[in-house]
């Protein structure tokens, strides 16, 4: 009586876009976690840079870049100097070729710190921890706890500075 029909019901199209849809969206959900891990792979790597480096200028001083109060690696953060690389004083150019920013897309309050007396120091991603807790030991960073720190901090210091 009827011949073969081509095409697709409604139905079937309204599943096809669901299913779709449903993939688009965790793809999405996986893609922003990706961006927050590679955030915090940065974080961890210029971590380690400017520790790296502040060892390289007490090797050369005697002592660490003093800054008596907190002051952030970003504009507007602590009240944060218009140039970064005045953050921490005698450190860029000579060694790191210059000091690290937050990427973190939104808000001033995630920033990079500094604080040293000379013979201690404290440097930390502020806050801007977004995915994971480094293991026990690890030798990039430590992860922040108590000392009334920010949970989400990653932080390398001398010893003296623990609790600052």
């Amino acid at each position: 009586m009827y011949g073969s029909r081509r095409g697709f019901t409604l139905i079937e199209l309204l599943i096809v876009i669901a299913i779709i849809g449903i993939l688009s969206a965790t793809v999405l959900v996986s893609l922003n976690q990706a961006r927050a891990k590679a955030r915090d792979v940065r974080r961890l790597s210029d971590i380690k840079q400017v520790q790296t480096a502040l060892e390289l200028y007490y090797f050369d001083n005697g002592s660490y870049p003093v800054r008596s109060s907190w002051i952030g690696t970003t504009p507007g953060c602590y009240s944060g100097p218009a140039n970064p690389n005045n953050s921490i004083p005698g450190l860029a150019p000579t060694y790191i070729p210059q000091i690290p920013q937050e990427t973190k897309p939104a808000g001033p309050s995630y920033c990079y710190l500094y604080r040293s007396d000379g013979t201690d120091y404290k440097f930390m991603a502020y806050y801007s921890v977004e995915t994971r807790v480094p293991a026990p030991g690890e030798p990039n960073a430590r992860y922040v706890s108590g000392c009334g720190s920010a949970q989400r901090t990653f932080a390398v210091y001398s010893e003296g500075a623990r609790c600052w």
